[in-house]
């Protein structure tokens, strides 16, 4: 450029600064004329603004100077706090800076030139709803002229065209905005930039003020009057997506909880279903479905199905969970079937249902199914006129006698039995609750005693034609028939007998734990009872053939048996009143559990038959045997039972 066009140039510079500022003077020095940016075209790259040190008019807009004719390429100019400015410079000979930044809004492209030629960019960009001044190019309210759009509230017009030069392209205004520019910049010569570039991402447009039904940069949101960037939060924890404020992803199940119910052990229910239902207005991530146990069984495969970590929800979508119950062990279970998904959110739906076992089965302490006490018997022993058996209270010791035999004791719950004492006309055998002190009775003899557990035995009373006896749980209180004579009570656990009431066909009695509440049973007699350990004694219930009698721990819920024929009696007052139960059976020998709920009796000749429900329902058990004697332990869970002239039988399992 020679010094002619150079003069040429500056001199059509003050004439357009002139042009501009009708009211105001331009003071420019010719150091400032003069002075061009450094450094070359940057692409796409943004800035952050600072405020614009450059001369102000009388409007106070910006004014900067035109580059000098000897600059080649171009700089933008960092302008006020919050503006974006975009790089476009031309890449001709001389060319122009990017137009300056008002104070949060963003400059016009840089206009590029002809040869030597440069650009004065705008000097004013206009606040949102204001008129053009008259030295900018016209531009409609809140737009600009020409094909320029800034994305902003606030327009922003073109910068104006010197001499051989094309003007930069407006810029936004408000906070953070942005130029979208037109597709061409007019081009002079085929050395300039033809395509003015899009500002990349990497700017913001939060807080770019915005109108009702306004729209923001970049995607943006327009909330109470303010942009929202995409991807960042709405109110209401909603998310700004490609304009629209969106709630975020939220998964809700259908139900709170589910009860499957029973179902035997080793088999599974039929299917339960709750849906999951994403309630944004995103899409959700894969859901995640587990299970915290491992008998509630989430099952997949049909179509709409939530598979885990696999299915996403749409909005107001949703797909189905079904699960079954599958127990391992009898007692009630319980799990929590959760899902999640990020974005999401989750939570569960607690399970619950009881496992149970099939009929004549319970559960044992550790949940599996075993057959209950009396289902099963096993044979124990040798073959013996049996006549009695007793059972300590844990069922844990036992001890049985023979009518012309030995005592028979055992510590494994009938497993493994021990001959003690001597050889005798056994006739009927008691036991206290620890299996410590024993106390058994001779036809045509004496009663003996024992008090560690039946290693040996001493004599007591007189003799007589002893038929039963029966004890308190300590062993202290005891009463023993004489057939067909009187009843006896010791209260010193054998040392001294007083003879008690009346002269009857006596064949069993029974204690309660205390020794206070007393039963008999007669031979075509009453029954009789007794609340004072035997002093007085009252005759209740009808005239039977009885055989055996046994009572409850606290003497309340008695049951009795009779013979040829006879019925099962129960009563739940102490003997006050009697139900009949079950059938016309030979019934030989009867004991309850200290509940007096769980009750074995025998049929000589027959079956043995269990009760779980106090007598009402009664099933047959085992073959049919000459059964004479049953025990039980506490809890009814240990049986056992002689046979005259057979074994000692014994069932285990767990009681209702």
């Amino acid at each position: 450029m020679n010094v002619l066009s150079a003069l040429t140039v500056r001199l059509s510079v003050f004439g357009l600064c002139l042009m501009v500022a009708l009211a105001a003077a331009c003071s420019f020095d010719s150091s400032r004329l003069s002075a061009s940016a450094t450094g070359s075209h940057d692409g796409a790259a943004e800035h952050t603004a600072e405020p614009d040190l450059s001369v102000h008019d009388s409007k106070g807009d910006t004014v900067v100077p035109p580059d000098a004719p000897s600059t080649t390429g171009s700089t933008d100019v960092i302008a006020a706090a919050d503006g974006v400015a975009a790089d476009d410079g031309p890449t001709g000979t001389g060319g122009a800076t990017d137009g300056p930044i008002s104070t949060d809004g963003a400059g016009g492209f840089g206009g590029s030139s002809a040869n030597d030629g440069s650009t004065l960019p705008d000097a004013a960009v206009e606040a949102a709803d204001v008129a053009t001044d008259d030295r900018d190019t016209l531009a409609a309210t809140d737009d600009v002229g020409a094909a320029d759009r800034p994305t902003g509230i606030g327009g922003a017009s073109d910068g104006p065209i010197s001499m051989d030069g094309v003007g930069g392209f407006g810029g936004s205004g408000a906070n953070d905005g942005s130029t979208v520019p037109d597709l061409v910049t007019e081009a002079p010569d085929a050395a300039d930039e033809v395509a003015a570039e899009t500002p990349d991402g990497g700017w913001s447009d939060s807080g770019q003020a915005c109108g009702d039904g306004g729209t923001c940069a970049g995607g943006g949101c327009c909330v109470a009057n303010l942009c929202v960037a995409n991807g960042a939060a709405c109110s209401g924890g909603s998310i700004c997506t490609s304009g629209s404020c969106l709630s975020p992803a939220s998964l809700v199940a259908s139900i709170l909880s589910l009860d499957f119910g029973s179902v035997l052990v080793g088999q599974s229910s039929s299917v339960a279903t709750f849906t999951i239902t994403n309630t944004g207005q995103q899409t959700s991530g894969q859901i995640s479905v587990k299970s915290s146990g491992t008998t509630f069984v989430v099952e997949s495969g049909n179509s709409g199905d939530c598979v885990s970590s696999t299915t996403v929800l749409v909005a107001n979508a949703s797909c189905t969970v079904r699960v079954v119950f599958a127990p391992k062990t009898a007692g009630p279970g319980s799990a929590q079937i959760t899902f999640s998904a990020t974005p999401g959110g989750g939570s569960a739906v607690a399970m619950s249902g009881t496992g149970t076992c099939p009929v004549d089965q319970l559960g044992d302490a550790t949940g599996n199914c075993v057959a209950m006490a009396g289902v099963t018997w096993t044979q124990r022993g040798t073959s013996q006129g049996w006549s009695s058996v007793a059972s300590s209270a844990d069922g844990t010791k036992a001890v049985a006698v023979a009518l012309g035999g030995y005592i028979y004791t055992s510590a494994d719950s009938g497993a493994t039995w021990t001959q003690q004492g001597a050889a005798r006309n056994w006739m009927s055998v008691a036991s206290s609750a620890d299996g410590t002190k024993l106390v058994a009775v001779v036809s045509n003899g004496n009663i003996y005693t024992s008090v560690n557990t039946g290693v040996t035995w001493t004599a007591k009373g007189t003799v007589q034609d002893w038929y039963a006896v029966a004890s308190s749980a300590d062993g202290t209180t005891l009463v023993a028939a004489v057939k067909n004579n009187y009843i006896y009570t010791s209260a010193d656990s054998g040392a001294t007998w007083i003879r008690r009431g009346t002269s009857q066909g006596w064949t069993d009695v029974a204690s309660s734990t205390d020794g206070t509440t007393l039963v008999a049973v007669t031979w075509g007699g009453a029954i009789y009872t007794s609340g004072d350990s035997g002093a007085t004694w009252t005759p209740q219930g009808l005239s039977q053939n009885w055989n055996s009698v046994a009572s409850s721990a606290d003497g309340t819920m008695l049951v009795a048996v009779s013979n040829n024929p006879g019925y099962i009696y129960t009563s739940s007052n102490s003997g006050a009143t009697w139900t009949p139960r079950g059938t016309s059976q030979a019934w030989r020998a009867v004991t309850s559990s200290a509940n007096g709920k769980d009750i074995v009796a025998a049929v000589a000749g027959g079956s043995i038959y269990t009760s779980t429900d106090f007598g009402a329902t009664w099933k047959a058990r085992d073959s049919a045997r000459n059964w004479i004697s049953v025990a039980s332990s506490a809890d009814g869970t240990k049986l056992i039972a002689v046979v005259n002239n057979g074994y000692i039988y014994t069932s285990s399992g767990p009681a209702p």
